[in-house]
């Protein structure tokens, strides 16, 4: 049971891709803005219940949620494809000759794969 234990963590362990550092600012910043909106939200709930002073359990379980929407949010972020730059269709760009303006440039894309 625990070679089958160990060869899952292992398996695990090495399927999980290296996160770079903007990668991990940007998770921890959903993550601290996840909690923060939550435990905004459960403030706000206070307003609605009938015995306000007993019922502070709403903001952590705001901030819980919001921990966990922040989490999920992140590593969805970590996780997308990075968006690529798209050449444009068309272009024009003027040509040199000894300094000066000599013409124009124009190209096109036709088809792109």
């Amino acid at each position: 049971m625990s070679k089958a234990i160990f060869l899952l963590f292992a398996f695990l362990f090495f399927q999980v891709p290296q996160a770079q550092a903007q990668n991990l600012r940007s998770f921890v910043k959903s993550c601290a803005w996840g909690t923060l909106l939550g435990a905004g939200a459960g403030v706000v709930s206070l307003a609605f219940v009938d015995k306000p002073g007993e019922s502070w359990g709403n903001v952590a379980k705001g901030a819980s949620l919001g921990l966990y929407s922040g989490i999920a949010y992140g590593l969805y972020d970590m996780n997308r494809e990075p968006e690529k730059y798209q050449q444009p269709d068309f272009a024009i760009a003027p040509t040199f000759a000894e300094g000066k303006v000599d013409g124009v440039q124009m190209a096109g894309v036709i088809y792109s794969f």
